[in-house]
């Protein structure tokens, strides 16, 4: 009976060591590649002291002073539309744009009209 455990036990010790070990987990995947996102943000280099309203898809997202930069914003990777214009007026500071955002950059666009 003792040999009989201990042969039981070999061979049991024998399936455990020959199975295959547990896959190792996948690396999370970034909160931007799962949801094609990019980040942008904006920056006002104005020669002119003049504050600019960022115009992003036909909407105003935000407004700009002289020498600063806008906060950080999440976009879906894909074409937009975007311009400047001087703040409360429907005048352009820079030619108009339609940059492409890739999946999982950060850009930043400036005008210094």
């Amino acid at each position: 009976m003792q040999r009989l455990l201990i042969a039981l036990v070999l061979v049991l010790s024998g399936v455990a060591c020959g199975s295959d070990p547990a896959p190792a987990p996948s690396p999370p995947v970034p909160s931007c590649q799962a949801n094609s996102t990019a980040t942008v943000y904006f920056q006002n280099r104005s020669v002119t002291n003049r504050t600019y309203d960022v115009i992003w898809d036909g909407s105003r997202l935000t407004t700009i002073a002289p020498g600063q930069d806008s906060a950080i914003f999440p976009f879906a990777a894909a074409t937009h539309s975007l311009w400047f214009q001087f703040t409360n007026t429907s005048v352009l500071a820079c030619n108009p744009s339609s940059p492409v955002l890739a999946v999982c950059s950060n850009v930043f666009f400036g005008c210094g009209g």
